[in-house]
């Protein structure tokens, strides 16, 4: 493979026309939005709580014949009302 030498002036305008091809695209780290929480968010783990105290026992394992989608479709339905 060939050997290949760049100067600092030289690398660093490289690197120059590298994050500018990339801030074109879009891809700019600086520019990524943070998720919000909204209000369905709130709502599900308001109803996680109520499903999981529903479904669980005193010591935290789940009912016999229960399993976690159950879990999750009860709180989905809760939701719903909500």
């Amino acid at each position: 493979m060939a050997e290949v030498r760049l100067t600092l002036e030289e690398y660093e305008a490289l690197r120059r026309m590298i994050t500018s091809e990339r801030e074109s695209e879009g891809a700019t780290l600086a520019e990524t939005k943070k998720p919000t929480r909204r209000k369905k968010n709130k709502k599900l783990s308001k109803a996680l709580r109520m499903a999981n105290s529903k479904l669980r026992n005193k010591n935290g394992s789940l009912k016999k014949g229960k399993k976690q989608s159950d879990v999750m479709k009860m709180a989905h339905k809760l939701m719903k009302k909500m």
